[in-house]
């Protein structure tokens, strides 16, 4: 919503992010693939738009707490990144995983068993979930 800080943990193109700054966020994005920066900052010039702050890198080198964490990345990847996910979330804040195969998804939420789960939407093969902080 807006005015919330959001990160976008390995943006990829942005959208994600750009669609968290049309709704009024105030968003950051990182990657640990210097291009995906370069094509998200392109992207978001395309749509009339800045981000906030931007790294080359993963959660572990943000500077400070969000009400939002977005992370749309593969279980594995979910798995070794999720305590540097959660220590920059915010309390009460909301983190939001998806990217997650369903044959995976039991090994991700044990990761996670600590926040408080308050959905999880299963669309085909894939699994997002949103958790409470």
């Amino acid at each position: 919503k807006a005015n919330d800080e959001v990160i976008d943990v390995g943006t990829g193109s942005g959208i994600l992010a750009l669609a968290a700054k049309k709704l009024g966020a105030i968003v950051d994005v990182c990657d640990t693939d210097e291009i995906c920066i370069k094509d998200t900052k392109s992207n978001f010039e395309l749509n009339g738009e800045k981000f906030d702050d931007s790294w080359i890198g993963s959660a572990n080198n943000a500077t400070k707490k969000y009400d939002v964490v977005i992370a749309n990345i593969v279980a594995d990847v979910l798995v070794f990144i999720h305590n540097d996910l959660k220590k920059c979330l915010k309390d009460n804040g909301m983190l939001i995983i998806s990217g997650i195969l369903d044959k995976h998804i039991d090994k991700v939420l044990k990761k996670f068993q600590d926040l408080e789960q308050l959905e999880l939407i299963h669309k085909n093969e894939w699994v997002t979930v949103v958790f409470k902080k």
